[in-house]
């Protein structure tokens, strides 16, 4: 039942986050007072070193206890002392229950509104698009049935869902796809309590902190914890903390504070490239926590090694991205001292340079995406900057930038202005422009009679701050550096605070505005919206364009939040100013939220291609594959799955099988080993004499299986285990390419039947032929037919096919040499015997 589910997801959170506090019980705890962390903050902190660090502890316990309760267990047990032992420092106060109940009254709608916004409107259980999910999904499902982690299943990192959701699949039967759709609706919850920590940290007493958190909430765009949304938002968090724990006044700024915190996470930064393993990274983050105790006992730094060395390490265990994000926080918290600075003076020159960035930069951007628009049609030749990227991506990384791989798909400029627009929308873009212009216009600086600046300076400061730094971090974004626009959270997040300080400084604030200004903005905005969702969101006026049927899917929706941006604008007529107040915010917050999820679902045609006239749902699957799926888990448990990408990840998700070969994304497949696989399924389809139907294929699959990956390699043996957990991060080679070699000392058979006894001997040798044999499986599907003809540069439909299977095509592979042990209206199930 759904909930079971609910209530399995809520005890997932809730151990990853007794782990993490159990962790952070090591530190001692008048540090959490000494850095001036919010309850909230230590939650977001906690979940984050915990949700990293349960499936290294869980793999390790796999390595002593192969009873998967005892292990669960043991892990139940440590969330439990962590959730106790730091009580104090995490349950709300006498003070805060009603700041509690109002996050509560503000998160739940809205996350259920982003939610279906983002997910459920494009779903319809059990289909969905799990097309990221199926890495996570294989591993926890091998975890439940096995009770050992494949240590070798994560490519950079340790999953942060693998562990936990295996063992409760294990031990009280969590259905792992319900499981993606409730994990979804917590994840908001989380990024919600992650934006609140964030504003905390620039507004810690101030009423505007309550509009920030409501502009964010509507506005934000991370739907899914995955490591990389995890390790961005608690870099926003990180961000807050920092200004929080700087004076906001220039004679209270010092240089030795900064400079040490920079310094320290300068340095973690150069530890954990060095370590290059999680494992390892773990314990020196606990040797940190201990030495932040010795510290503290004898009076030293221990709050900068804290905010400098635990919290980059803790960013850093979650995911290798933090290798950017650190660096991104670290810049902006140091412009803001510096933009401090430069108006602690009156007059100042610098006021004057303020106001040319403000100005200047927007206008660059715009240039940009005028550019990359030019590009897109074709007006403006495309250019490439590749060359100069991999250089950095070598040195950084190991990888050049090649065509096909994973780096090629994430840079580029047309590539980040995609991304970024997909994450700030025309309107929010639009109106916050016009904003800053006006603010800058009218100029909100007051003055004291001694002549230095008033009580306006804070707002000044954080506005001034927050627009040129979002502005010049989305300058960096569009150069086109690879990845580069998954930092957009923490420019989104600055474009928050100025958003925030321009309604406050010239709509909220007591004599900013008139009550018909006021109406008049509000107006505006819901007019522009309404434009928005009837010409481009609600309604797709051309039905040949790619992106036509996306937006159907939220046309309702859509209609609905225009109907309340109404209804919220003629509050703005009322004369209390706190009804005034709020309907005014309701109607930007809502406004954002419509543009934002308009304009995602408009894109959407980038991710997946054009919606095909029979799909109701956004799926990469059917119900024949699910029914496949759930045969071969029921019967097949010692299987190696070959099909095309996007079949074979869905058997791998549901069944924890493995698969014939590695892939990172279901469209991102090593040109080299999707030529080896083709010609396997080819062979397997091709109508030739039995005999030599068999030993063709046998001999295609033999150099696929020559340098097979350690993934499939561990979960048929279970050997080195530990080897795996002390794996590196950065691997100077991809697995994948690997096994696209020929390996050099390799002999070439005299003749043809040589060559198939050697293929069957090299197979034999691998799969085994005893009873503890491997089987090797195909799943024949027509999108699997379709892609063995496909060119290296083409990609087949991500939905799955509407026709069934050519009932020809079945007959001849029942008559064929290979066994068909399964088969419906969609899918075929085709044993390869070469090891027999």
């Amino acid at each position: 039942m759904w909930t079971t589910t609910f209530v399995l997801t809520f005890l997932f959170f809730l151990i990853q986050l007794g782990t993490g506090f159990s962790i952070l019980a090591i530190a001692p705890p008048k540090l959490v007072q000494m850095c001036r962390l919010t309850k909230a903050q230590f939650v977001v902190l906690g979940f984050t070193v915990g949700a990293s660090a349960t499936g290294i502890l869980f793999g390790l316990l796999s390595l002593f206890a192969g009873d998967i309760w005892l292990q669960f267990a043991a892990m139940v047990a440590i969330a439990c002392f962590g959730l106790a032992w730091s009580w104090p420092n995490w349950r709300p106060g006498a003070g805060e229950t009603r700041a509690a109940a109002t996050w509560c009254i503000l998160s739940l709608p809205i996350a259920l509104l982003t939610w279906w916004l983002f997910f459920g409107a494009y779903s319809s259980f059990p289909y969905a698009d799990i097309g990221a999910d199926v890495h996570w999904m294989k591993t926890a499902q091998e975890y439940a049935d096995s009770g050992v982690i494949n240590p070798y299943a994560a490519q950079s990192y340790v999953d942060l869902r693998s562990a936990v959701a295996g063992a409760l699949a294990g031990t009280l039967g969590l259905d792992l796809l319900k499981f993606t759709w409730t994990y979804r609706f917590f994840s908001i919850l989380f990024f919600l309590l992650a934006s609140y920590a964030f504003v905390q940290g620039i507004y810690s007493a101030s009423p505007r902190k309550w509009i920030a958190f409501f502009f964010a909430a509507t506005g934000n765009t991370l739907a899914l914890i995955t490591n990389g949304s995890l390790a961005v938002a608690s870099s926003v968090v990180f961000l807050g903390v920092l200004m929080s724990n700087a004076d906001r006044k220039a004679s209270g700024l010092s240089t030795r504070p900064a400079l040490l915190l920079t310094v320290s996470a300068g340095a973690t930064l150069l530890v954990a490239f060095a370590v290059n393993n999680n494992t390892f990274m773990l314990a020196l983050l606990m040797a940190a926590l201990l030495l932040s105790r010795i510290l503290t006992k004898s009076g030293g730094n221990a709050g900068l090694l804290f905010l400098g060395c635990v919290w980059p390490a803790v960013l850093l265990l979650a995911h290798r991205g933090s290798y950017l994000f650190i660096p991104t926080v670290l810049v902006s918290w140091l412009l803001y001292l510096a933009t401090v600075r430069m108006i602690s003076a009156w007059p100042s020159p610098g006021i004057a340079f303020l106001r040319l960035l403000s100005f200047g930069l927007p206008l660059i951007i715009a240039g940009i995406v005028i550019c990359v628009a030019g590009m897109r049609v074709g007006y403006i030749p495309p250019l490439s900057a590749n060359d100069t990227f991999s250089a950095i991506t070598g040195l950084i990384l190991g990888q050049r930038i090649e065509g096909g791989g994973e780096l090629f798909l994430g840079a580029g400029p047309q590539v980040a202005t995609i991304e970024l627009g997909r994450a700030m929308g025309p309107l929010f873009a639009i109106c916050i422009v016009l904003g800053v212009a006006w603010w800058w216009m009218t100029r909100p600086v007051l003055r004291v009679p001694s002549g230095a600046i008033g009580t306006q300076t804070e707002g000044f400061a954080i506005l001034v701050w927050s627009w040129i730094a979002g502005c010049g971090l989305s300058l960096a974004v569009l150069c086109g550096f690879p990845f580069l626009y998954r930092t957009n959270a923490i420019i989104l997040s600055l474009f928050t605070i100025t958003a925030t300080e321009i309604f406050c400084q010239l709509l909220a604030d007591p004599g900013s505005s008139s009550r018909y200004r006021r109406a008049l903005v509000a107006a505006v905005v819901t007019l522009l919206a309404t434009i928005l969702v009837a010409a481009a969101y609600a309604f797709a006026w051309r039905s040949d364009l790619p992106l036509a049927g996306y937006p159907a899917f939220l046309r309702p929706t859509e209609i609905a939040v225009v109907v309340l941006l109404m209804v919220a604008a003629l509050l703005t007529l009322a004369p209390s100013r706190l009804v005034y107040i709020c309907g005014l915010a309701g109607v930007l917050g809502l406004g954002v939220a419509v543009d934002r999820a308009g304009m995602s679902g408009v894109i959407r045609s980038y991710s997946y291609g054009a919606l095909p006239d029979s799909a109701a749902v956004v799926s990469h699957y059917n119900a024949d594959e699910i029914e496949v799926a759930r045969w071969l888990h029921g019967n097949l448990r010692k299987g190696i799955i070959l099909s095309d990408p996007y079949t074979l990840g869905m058997i791998q998700a549901l069944t924890g099988a493995p698969g014939a070969y590695l892939f990172s994304n279901l469209d991102t497949v090593n040109e080299a080993v999707a030529k080896q696989a083709k010609s396997v399924v080819r062979a397997v389809l091709q109508p030739v004499e039995g005999p030599q139907r068999l030993a063709n294929a046998c001999r295609l699959i033999a150099p696929l299986f020559q340098e097979r990956n350690s993934e499939t390699f561990f979960q048929m043996r279970r050997i080195d285990a530990l080897g795996g957990i002390m794996r590196t991060v950065r691997d100077e080679k991809p697995s994948m390419q690997k096994s696209a070699e020929t390996p050099s000392n390799a002999t070439v058979p005299a003749s043809q039947e040589a060559a198939n006894e050697q293929a069957k001997s090299t197979i034999r040798g691998i799969l085994g032929s005893d009873e503890n044999a491997w089987d090797l499986v195909a799943i024949i599907t027509p999108r699997t037919i379709s892609w063995t003809h496909l060119a290296a540069d083409q990609r087949v439909s991500y939905f799955p096919p509407a026709e069934p299977m050519d009932p020809a095509i079945v007959d001849e592979l029942r008559a064929s040499p290979f066994p068909v042990p399964f088969a419906n209206s969609r899918t075929v199930v085709v044993r390869i015997p070469c090891s027999r």
